[in-house]
């Protein structure tokens, strides 16, 4: 209990600090609601699980073990990410309004919908510091001869804290997208989060993450 409170407390620590999720909902909210924002959410909490999971079955350690491996699920991370930041700097369409509950239309769309729980789920499978919490902070917190579902637990936990870190972002970006009026500040905003999430692509590209 000891291990896992500590644990909780790091992992805190570990989501609060925004990072390329956190501007994917941000994204999410301004540009088509609160709903997609909280998939968007719910997709990153899903590829955290599935972390979990293939942590236990080892395959994390594999993973990490190969340089080549490990640099191809960074180089397409990136890769991602950066698509991402630049689609959004170039978009000139006006954009829908951002309540999801208003009149049907591509904001809350099903496929909008799909989108955001898509680009959650990808941009935490292909990022490889997720992968290092599971390979080299959780076993911090484990004794040696530990059951396998005792890393399954701390995976979990460090999968519900991030959740609900991003459902609070959620809950607050589309609150404020709300508030917002005018197209072109709306329009800044996803292009000023576009420019950060490219950054974080090119800056995964480049670091070199000691695994």
């Amino acid at each position: 209990m000891s291990s896992i409170l500590a644990f909780c407390a790091l992992s805190a620590v570990l989501v609060v600090i925004p990072g390329p999720a956190v501007m994917l909902v941000l994204k999410s909210a301004v540009a088509r609601g609160r709903g997609p924002a909280l998939l968007t959410a719910l997709g990153v909490l899903v590829a955290d699980l599935v972390w979990a999971g293939a942590s236990v079955a080892g395959l994390t350690a594999l993973l990490v073990s190969s340089q080549i491996a490990f640099d191809v699920v960074r180089y397409l991370g990136a890769a991602y990410l950066v698509y991402l930041g630049v689609k959004l700097l170039l978009t000139r369409s006006a954009l829908p309004s951002p309540e999801p509950d208003a009149a049907p239309s591509r904001a809350g769309g099903p496929l909008s919908r799909r989108r955001a729980l898509r680009e959650g789920l990808i941009s935490d499978l292909s990022n490889p510091k997720t992968v290092i919490v599971f390979t080299s902070v959780i076993p911090q917190f484990i004794d040696r001869g530990a059951r396998p579902v005792d890393t399954l637990i701390l995976g979990t936990v460090f999968a519900v804290t991030g959740f609900l870190s991003l459902v609070a972002y959620a809950l607050v970006f589309s609150a404020a997208a709300k508030m917002l009026r005018d197209a072109r500040v709306i329009r800044a905003i996803l292009r000023a989060g576009g420019a950060i999430l490219a950054a974080f692509g090119v800056g995964l590209a480049v670091e070199r993450p000691a695994v």
